[in-house]
């Protein structure tokens, strides 16, 4: 008998709650230049789905191979509200592909924290996948084989990342809110020139493996956003960012008869793009979006990840009447924010 968690009755219960929370009258705000419009006054829950599931290669000069994770999309619960925005985000059974049997199970879980203080878009998100398989390698070599000659699954490998995105956008007519967490609707079009500053730490462990990696990031980036409104409510945008930065990396290397750890640091050079289109009404929000990523380093690990990336982003929310008391405590936070607000 499948045994049912409470996680998927979630966007059932947001869809049965939505006729008692959604029909009161929105009250919003345009910002002054008539740019967008502020849904400050609304608690926005949105529903993501994306396949951004990691994925390396294994090259030792004799032998190479992909060792790949047994699933490729992922759902996300966004919860919206002002100038924060909360994520969870994890691999639901009803998306896994039916064959763990051969390829192993493989589990994803996110938490994501998005603010927004005056012209500054701050972000962190913490992001581990466990379970992987490969791919590629002929059957016979020793390794941790599940009883099947194609794959060698590796239920105990895993990555984790800690990551954080700060931005500033010198238009404050081009409004943030209105792309990430949807609450400004963007009504005229707008760009803004956006630098930004990407730092993080990522490991990846293998007990049983020849490696383990673990590394840390900083790099600054500069580029150029754009939303241009098709029509009342539809709205396209693109992103361009590129920049330099550097990588300090610790290697773990396990031989037969010893252990050798390995520092690194190596320069980084960076690029990132995004392409989406969106809904964006009083109530109702959804879009999607392509979003591609480049790395160039010098890699001296045997372990590498794909520096060439692309995934896709679709979401769907609704915007419901806060309860009184996040009315409340929010307002309370925003008054004690040292900065203006906008």
């Amino acid at each position: 008998m499948k045994r049912i968690r409470y996680i998927d009755f979630i966007p059932v219960l947001m869809l049965l709650l939505s006729p008692i929370l959604g029909f009161g009258q929105l009250d919003t705000v345009m910002h002054s230049e008539g740019y967008y419009i502020k849904m400050n006054n609304t608690l926005n829950l949105r529903l993501d789905l994306d396949n951004d599931v990691r994925s390396f290669e294994f090259d030792s000069g004799n032998l190479s191979y992909s060792v790949l994770p047994n699933t490729n999309l992922r759902m996300a619960i966004a919860y919206n509200y002002r100038f924060l925005t909360f994520k969870v985000g994890f691999s639901p059974k009803f998306l896994s592909s039916g064959d763990t049997g051969e390829k192993g199970k493989t589990s994803v879980f996110r938490l994501s924290l998005d603010m927004f203080i005056k012209d500054f878009y701050q972000s962190f998100d913490y992001d581990q996948t466990k379970g992987y398989y490969i791919d590629g390698i002929e059957a016979g070599i020793p390794g941790p084989n599940a009883g099947n000659d194609e794959f060698l699954i590796l239920p105990d490998m895993r990555t984790l990342s800690i990551t954080g995105v700060t931005r500033y956008r010198f238009n404050e007519n081009y409004s943030f809110k209105a792309l990430v967490n949807q609450t400004e609707i963007q009504i005229k079009s707008a760009g803004s020139f956006v630098p930004e500053l990407r730092y993080g730490f990522w490991q990846i462990k293998q007990p049983s493996g020849p490696q383990d990696i673990e590394s840390f990031y900083v790099l600054a980036n500069a580029g150029y956003h754009y939303t241009y409104v098709l029509s009342e409510n539809w709205y396209a945008n693109l992103g361009l960012s590129t920049g330099l930065g550097i990588e300090f990396n610790k290697i773990d290397t396990r031989l037969p008869d010893m252990e050798i750890t390995q520092r690194t640091t190596s320069a980084v050079f960076d690029l990132n793009t995004q392409i989406g289109i969106g809904y964006n009404s009083r109530r109702l929000h959804a879009g999607t979006a392509l979003i591609g990523s480049a790395i160039s380093r010098n890699d001296e690990s045997a372990i590498q990840f794909d520096n060439v990336r692309g995934y896709f982003k679709i979401f769907v929310g609704y915007r419901f009447d806060p309860p009184r008391f996040l009315v409340s405590a929010m307002d309370w936070v925003e008054s004690k924010n040292p900065f203006d607000k906008k």
